[in-house]
């Protein structure tokens, strides 16, 4: 079996958001491919299986499997192209948990992912206790099942935040996702995410909140394009674009090496 590891949402190794790929030769199960998870140890691990038409695409963390990922579709869709699993001028459609998504690749050499908006609902949660876990104002807290998302006043705030894993851990069963906006020349808005009970204290680019992120920021200030920066140690850009209920994930991948994989 071939194993990639590609970094996402950059143009630099050792930046963005490291995800394995594996192109799967013959059936695995569950428990095999939460074990190859876990030994790459890496957010995720996705398992693409090829078709004529479409191809099978699967994500593991550490700890479980999860329906949807952005920074592993994008180093697998990057993988496909590169290596010559599939033709450069046609998108990739996977079947996925989230539905089918298309990866198209660009003539820049960036690649943009259709996939599904989410809007999140108010939330009434303890602004003190929130306040008092990230170290700054809170504008307003939603939800959507699994996950927190919290909006803070100041990108500072953001920049500087050092939560404590065991109160993320509490807050939602997945991770809290926290954001504000910066609407500057550099960057629309910044967000980061925290997901201890993924087995990921935090993650250094994630591409299925920006579904959520995206249909938020339009609302609250009518725009539907934006650059997004996910202000991670690693850090990683994001174009994204709100299309009805769609959003457009568009960023770079480069490969760091590749390896067979026998067990």
């Amino acid at each position: 079996m071939k194993l990639y590891q590609v970094d996402s949402f950059t143009k630099e190794v050792f930046r963005g958001n490291p995800a394995a790929v594996c192109i799967v030769d013959r059936e695995l199960s569950e428990a095999q491919m939460q074990s190859i998870a876990l030994e790459m140890n890496l957010s995720e691990t996705a398992f693409v299986r090829l078709g004529e038409e479409s191809c099978d695409l699967r994500w593991f963390t550490p700890a479980r499997e999860v329906p949807l990922c952005g920074h592993a579709t994008l180093a697998s869709a990057f993988v496909l192209f590169e290596e010559g699993y599939w033709n450069k001028t046609e998108p990739i459609i996977f079947n996925t948990l989230s539905g089918q998504l298309i990866v198209t690749k660009n003539s820049n050499g960036s690649l943009s992912m259709d996939f599904p908006s989410t809007i999140p609902n108010k939330a009434d949660e303890d602004i003190n206790k929130i306040e008092k876990l990230f170290g700054g104002e809170v504008i307003e807290t939603l939800r959507i099942p699994g996950e927190l998302i919290v909006i803070l006043k100041n990108p500072e705030d953001l920049f500087s935040t050092d939560p404590d894993s065991g109160v993320i851990a509490s807050l939602a069963k997945n991770g809290v996702i926290v954001s504000v906006w910066c609407g500057n020349e550099q960057y629309d808005f910044a967000s980061r995410y925290f997901a201890p009970n993924l087995g990921i204290k935090e993650d250094p680019v994630t591409g299925f909140m920006h579904t959520i992120l995206t249909p938020y920021w339009a609302n609250r200030k009518g725009q539907d394009s934006f650059k997004a920066l996910q202000a991670s140690s690693r850090s990683g850009d994001l174009w994204l674009t709100l299309k009805g209920d769609r959003v457009v994930i568009t960023g770079n991948a480069v490969k760091v090496f590749e390896s067979n994989f026998d067990f």
